[in-house]
C-alpha cells in the first residue's frame, strides 16, 4: 500500500481537494491554485490495474466490474494522519479513471472559506456520497468523456492555468455535467442528472463575454458562430468531443455545449438485459429504439452498434444527424454517415447506403413517411435495421410508425411490419434516490401473438400482449418502475412522475404492498 499512502500524502502536501489518475495521463492533484502534476510519467494500464487492486476490496472490485463505476471509503493512512479519503473509480474496457477525494471536516472547510468554489473540482461519478457500507453503492455509470488512451503522450513541464471556454467546459465535465449553458447577463449553468444549476463560483457573463468565449472554440474563422441555430462539434483536451449550439435571445448571444462520450457506453455499463442484447444478433428484421425527449435514445443506439461491432464480422452503416461517438471498426466494419439535411437527404443517403451491401443499417431518426417505408422494406429484404423513433412507449412507437406511413402504402406496410418487427425498446430516465440517473426500459418482442395483432391492426392490444409475454422476456415499463421502487433505487414519486400508465403502476404498487398514500395527497 506504499503507493497509495504516497498519493494520499501528495494531496495533503499540496493542500489539494483530490488526485485524479487516468490511463495515459500523469497523476494530477486538483487544488485551489490550479491542477498540478505529481509524477514524471503517465499511468499505464498495468499500473492502474494494480492500483485498483490496492485501493478496492473484493466486493468493490466486483461492483466496478458489474456496474462500471464504484465509490468506496479508504482506510486511514499513516502518511496522512487525521485525514479521510474516498476513492471513486470508473472503468470502460481498457479505459480506467480513478479519483482519490479528500473529505474535509467542517472546521477545515471553514478555514478555507476564501478558496473560490470554482476550483473545487468534483467528478460526480457516484450515486451516493457518504460513509461506506459493507456493500459498496454502485456508481452512476456516466460516459467517460476524458482523453482516450494514447501511447505517445507528449512531455509537459507544467499545466497552464485554464482560461476561457476550455476552463468552463472542464469544470462542467468534472462535475459530471451533461451540458454547459451560456446566456448573456447570467451565470454559466450546467445540467447534471437532468437538473439545472448555476456553475458555482462563476460571475455573470455579459454579451461580449459570451461572444468571446464562443469564438474560443469556433473552427471556421471566416463565418459567424453567433448565427441562430449554428451547430458544430469541437474537441477539448481532457473533456472530449463537445456539441456546440449557438442562439440569440432577448438578452443577447448564448450557447449550449453538450458533452459527448469519448467512446461508446457498453451494453454492460448500461445494464442491458440479455433479451435486449439478443436483438443485436438478429440476422434481419426491424428493431426500434424509442422514448421521450432526452431519454438516451442515441446512447442506446450507440451501445447497439458497439455490441454488433464486438460480436459480428459484418458491414454496418450508421446514418446520424451528427457523428457523436466514433466507432472504430473491430470485428465489424463500421461506416458512420452524417446527414444534416432534411428528410429528402436522409432518404437519398439511405437508398445509397443500401447499394453498398451492408448487413446492418442504423438510422438515428425515422423522420418521414418515405424513410419509414424504405426502412421497413429494407428489413423485409434481409437487412437488420435498427432505428430510433420518438414515442413514450413501445406500443405507441409501433402505432406512430404506421400512422406516419404513406396512406396508399399503409396496409401493405402494416403486413410487412408484422413480419419483420423483431423488438421495440422504450427507455425513460429517472432520478436515483441517492443521486444520478437510471434507465427504466420496456421491451416488446415480435412474437407470433404480437405479429398477429399488428397484421390485423389491433394495436390497442399490444400492451396486453406485452403483459402476457413476460415468460418470453417481454417487460412492461410498469414492471421496471416497480422493480426500482422495491430496491430503493428510485423514489415512488419519481416513478409516478415518469410512468406512462399511472393507473397500471398504481394497481401494481398496491398489489406489491407499497405505500401509495402520496397519490391521495396529490389529488
Amino acid at each position: 500500500m506504499h503507493l497509495v499512502d504516497s498519493l494520499l500524502a501528495a494531496i495533503v502536501r499540496e493542500d489539494g481537494e483530490s488526485l485524479v489518475l487516468h490511463v495515459g495521463e500523469r497523476p494530477i492533484v486538483v487544488a485551489a491554485r490550479g491542477p498540478m502534476e505529481v509524477a514524471s510519467a503517465p499511468m499505464t494500464l498495468e499500473s492502474m490495474d494494480s492500483l485498483l487492486g490496492d485501493l478496492l476490496k473484493a466486493d468493490s472490485q466486483q461492483a466496478l466490474a458489474e456496474f462500471g463505476a464504484v465509490e468506496s471509503e479508504l482506510a486511514p493512512s499513516a502518511l496522512a494522519p487525521g485525514e479521510h479519503f474516498t476513492v471513486v473509480a470508473a472503468r470502460g474496457g481498457d479505459d480506467i479513471w480513478i479519483e482519490l477525494r479528500r473529505r474535509r471536516s467542517a472546521a477545515s472547510r471553514a478555514d478555507r472559506s476564501a478558496v473560490p468554489a470554482s476550483t473545487e473540482i468534483v467528478a460526480a461519478l457516484t450515486s451516493r456520497p457518504g460513509p461506506a457500507s459493507s456493500i459498496p453503492e454502485p456508481g452512476v455509470v456516466l460516459p467517460m468523456s476524458r482523453t482516450p488512451v494514447r501511447s505517445d503522450t507528449p512531455a509537459r513541464t507544467a499545466i497552464p492555468r485554464l482560461a476561457g471556454l476550455d476552463r468552463l467546459l472542464r469544470l462542467a465535465s468534472a462535475r459530471g455535467a451533461e451540458a454547459l449553458y451560456l446566456l448573456s447577463n447570467a451565470r454559466p449553468a450546467i445540467r447534471v442528472d437532468g437538473a439545472m444549476s448555476a456553475l458555482e463560483g462563476e460571475a455573470p457573463l455579459g454579451p461580449q463575454d459570451v461572444e468571446s468565449l464562443m469564438l474560443d472554440v469556433w473552427p471556421d474563422r471566416g463565418s459567424d458562430p453567433l448565427s441562430e441555430g449554428t451547430e458544430w462539434i469541437c474537441d477539448i483536451a481532457d473533456v472530449g468531443r463537445v456539441r456546440c449550439l449557438a442562439f440569440t435571445d432577448q438578452r443577447g448571444p448564448g450557447g449550449i455545449f453538450r458533452m459527448i462520450p469519448g467512446k461508446a457506453v457498453s451494453a454492460e455499463q448500461l445494464g442491458l438485459t440479455k433479451e435486449i442484447q439478443a436483438l443485436c444478433n438478429e440476422p434481419e428484421g426491424l428493431v426500434l429504439v424509442t422514448g421521450p425527449r432526452a431519454s438516451g435514445k442515441s446512447t442506446l443506439l450507440s451501445a447497439f452498434v458497439d455490441v454488433i461491432n464486438r460480436t459480428r464480422s459484418e458491414h454496418v452503416i450508421s446514418l446520424e444527424s451528427q457523428v457523436k461517438v466514433v466507432h472504430e471498426s473491430r470485428s465489424a466494419v463500421v461506416s458512420q454517415r452524417e446527414v444534416r439535411g432534411g428528410p429528402e437527404e436522409l432518404l437519398a443517403t439511405l437508398r445509397a447506403a443500401l447499394r453498398e451491401s451492408p448487413d446492418v443499417i442504423v438510422i438515428e431518426d425515422l423522420r418521414s413517411p418515405e424513410v419509414i417505408a424504405e426502412a421497413v422494406e429494407a428489413a423485409a429484404s434481409g437487412y437488420l435495421v435498427i432505428a430510433g423513433i420518438a414515442a413514450h412507449t413501445a406500443p405507441e412507437a409501433v402505432a406512430k410508425l404506421l400512422e406516419q406511413a404513406p396512406a396508399d402504402r399503409r396496409q401493405q406496410l402494416q403486413t410487412t411490419l408484422a413480419e419483420t418487427l423483431r423488438g421495440v425498446v422504450a427507455q425513460v430516465l429517472l432520478k436515483k434516490s441517492g443521486g444520478g440517473r437510471v434507465a427504466a426500459r420496456e421491451l416488446l418482442l415480435g412474437s407470433p401473438a404480437v405479429a398477429s395483432i399488428i397484421a390485423e391492426g389491433r394495436l390497442g392490444q399490444l400492451s396486453l400482449a406485452m403483459e402476457s409475454g413476460r415468460r418470453q422476456g417481454m417487460v412492461p415499463l410498469t414492471d421496471a418502475l416497480v422493480g426500482f421502487i422495491r430496491s430503493g433505487a428510485v423514489d415512488v414519486r419519481e416513478a409516478w412522475r415518469r410512468a406512462s400508465d399511472r393507473a397500471a403502476l398504481l394497481k401494481q404498487l398496491k398489489r406489491e404492498g407499497i405505500d401509495t398514500s402520496f397519490v391521495e395527497r396529490l389529488a
